[in-house]
């Protein structure tokens, strides 16, 4: 395995650290549970962000980036603003909102090189969703 090959799985798998650790703080329960969910929901966020941004960034060094790649790209930004609004959302539909977001950028990055990238995009895709939904399912 390449280093970065390696270095990638290493920071996908660091990254589910937050999402699992958050969820299991939110299924224990107890006086800090809301405060876990917080804390999983901005997380959330920012990881979605974060994969608007590499698809802006990877378009962008293409040499001829694409308009419409361009424009899509900032929409998982904009769905993980939506997500922390203080519009009085419940925390199931703002996770719900989150799973949704990080489900349909897999579905467009899972075809992406190298690749070896779409393994790394599902394994770290399903970890997140599956402790974004126990956290509506226990919350």
């Amino acid at each position: 395995m390449d280093r970065a090959k390696t270095t990638a799985w290493g920071l996908a798998l660091a990254g589910l650290i937050p999402f699992v650790g958050c969820a299991a703080m939110v299924a224990v329960g107890g006086s800090t549970a809301n405060a876990w969910l917080s804390a999983l929901i901005a997380y959330g966020a920012v990881i979605l962000s974060f994969l608007g941004g590499t698809r802006w960034g990877a378009t962008l060094a293409s040499g001829a980036p694409d308009p419409k790649t361009l424009i899509l790209s900032n929409l998982p930004a904009l769905v993980a603003w939506a997500a922390l609004l203080p519009l009085g959302l419940p925390e199931p539909v703002r996770l719900t909102l989150l799973a949704m977001g990080l489900s349909l950028m897999w579905l467009w990055d899972r075809r992406r090189p190298p690749a070896w990238y779409p393994a790394l995009r599902t394994t770290a895709t399903v970890g997140a969703v599956l402790s974004l939904i126990l956290a509506v399912v226990v919350g």
